[in-house]
């Protein structure tokens, strides 16, 4: 179980827990009790900054096994000189160094507000002007842009495998190349197997994090700063996109184990064991 590609996956749970410690307990207690904000201004701070450092290395982790996979495949030489442990461990700590360094001028924002006598949670100061349009570029647009041309491009080398393999399997073969083939064709089906359980781990977070982005980016431009009217359409477009956000903001952190069980049979037996 000590490859890269696990410890990778060990980071993104790593990512999830944070998010839910830090983000579920408020929110369940907010549904009795939203308004005034009872946590304190420390936790507010706090609670943006762990959210935040949680999304970034999120999809940075996510980016970084997609390039591991796509060197794997279509550089497999190469792969034989980078795809170290040691090196993959490196490079997840680095991760979470950039993605708490990012995160700290986000979560600076946040603090207390008293509006009409109600103390709340919100953005209080601006830092960095456009910081959370930053954010989104730089945390979901450029990701999986990256993400989708690289999947494209194994696709692409894994179809040209296919059809290679499928002239060679119309020649006449020797009998004592048999056991090498099998062997090849094992170690390609494990290959996409994995492949396969990545790419449904890329697709669960842009199904889960793409209304999340969404649902700030019309709060900073679909929202009125100089309190003009805003039209009835708008507030329940936004309204709609909150509740669905929010929903999948946490359903993030939970539907990776469970594509790990459909698709793993590694996970399932280990799974097995632990209970």
């Amino acid at each position: 179980m000590h490859t890269a590609t696990n410890y990778y996956l060990f980071s993104l749970a790593i990512s999830d827990l944070l998010l839910l410690i830090t983000g579920l307990p408020q929110e369940i207690y907010s549904i009795w009790s939203k308004y005034p904000y009872v946590f304190g201004e420390v936790f507010c701070v706090l609670r943006g900054l762990a959210a935040e450092t949680s999304a970034n290395a999120t999809v940075l982790t996510i980016t970084a096994f997609t390039v591991e996979r796509y060197v794997a495949i279509c550089h497999p030489f190469l792969s034989h000189t980078m795809s170290k442990l040691s090196r993959a461990i490196k490079l997840i700590l680095g991760i979470w160094i950039v993605a708490l360094a990012f995160a700290i001028p986000q979560a600076l924002q946040f603090g207390l507000m008293t509006h009409n006598d109600i103390v709340m949670c919100t953005q209080k100061r601006v830092l960095l002007e456009h910081s959370f349009e930053i954010s989104t570029f730089l945390f979901f647009f450029m990701p999986m842009t990256l993400i989708t041309v690289l999947y494209a491009l194994i696709g692409l080398r894994l179809r040209s495998s296919d059809m290679m393999k499928r002239e060679r399997s119309t020649r006449p073969l020797r009998t004592t190349t048999g056991k090498a083939n099998g062997t090849r064709r094992s170690t390609s089906q494990s290959s996409r197997r994995v492949l396969k359980m990545l790419v449904a781990v890329v697709v669960a977070f842009f199904i889960c994090w793409a209304p999340f982005h969404a649902q700030r980016l019309v709060a900073i431009y679909g929202t009125s700063s100089n309190h003009q009217a805003i039209s009835p359409t708008m507030l329940t477009i936004y309204a709609i996109m909150t509740y669905v956000s929010g929903v999948l903001y946490y359903l993030s952190t939970t539907v990776n184990p469970v594509l790990y069980h459909i698709m793993s049979n590694k996970f399932r037996e280990a799974f097995k064991v632990c209970i």
